[in-house]
């Protein structure tokens, strides 16, 4: 089998992208997540049976189908495995999570939106946030970030705003 090729080169599809357009099924173990999250941990699942590790927690263990019922800090520190670089975003545009992202004061008139996966070090999952505090020129997948939490957390999935460059 032939080894894929690592690609540095950032792939630009044009259109328009509804990124507020869909709703995701938090699993039942979110309250572990969030809990983390207000201590400013990530928190996933460890399955005893392949040592997977799995952030946000899971009940069941994706490739063995066993029970996942320990708990594993994770590091703070990850790397991008995909990633979007939106337009310049104008007020009333987009709606990210049902925000709009100007009038909360997440990003201002023209600058544009990054929603990456990142997989954390310790982790066999990818996390999806907002990269944050970053050069859209300069942002692409394999870039090394870290956890960027809210100044105060409140255990609440808000509690990490995003992932920003090392």
């Amino acid at each position: 089998m032939a080894k894929k090729k690592k690609s540095v080169e950032t792939m630009a599809v044009e259109g328009e992208w509804n990124v507020g357009a869909y709703k995701y099924k938090a699993p039942r173990l979110i309250p572990d997540y969030v809990l983390g999250l207000k201590e400013r941990k990530l928190i996933g699942s460890l399955c005893r049976s392949c040592g997977k590790v799995i952030v946000p927690p899971r009940n069941i263990c994706g490739r063995c189908h066993v029970k996942m019922d320990a708990r594993m800090v994770v590091s703070n520190i990850g790397t991008i495995t995909a990633l979007v670089v939106s337009e310049p975003v104008t007020k009333g545009k987009y709606q990210v999570f049902g925000m709009d992202p100007v009038e909360t004061g997440m990003l201002k008139d023209g600058e544009r939106l990054m929603p990456v996966f990142v997989r954390f070090d310790g982790s066999d999952s990818n996390v999806h946030t907002l990269l944050i505090n970053a050069d859209p020129k300069k942002a692409h997948t394999g870039m090394r970030v870290k956890a960027v939490f809210a100044k105060k957390t409140a255990g609440a999935l808000s509690d990490l705003e995003g992932v920003e460059p090392l």
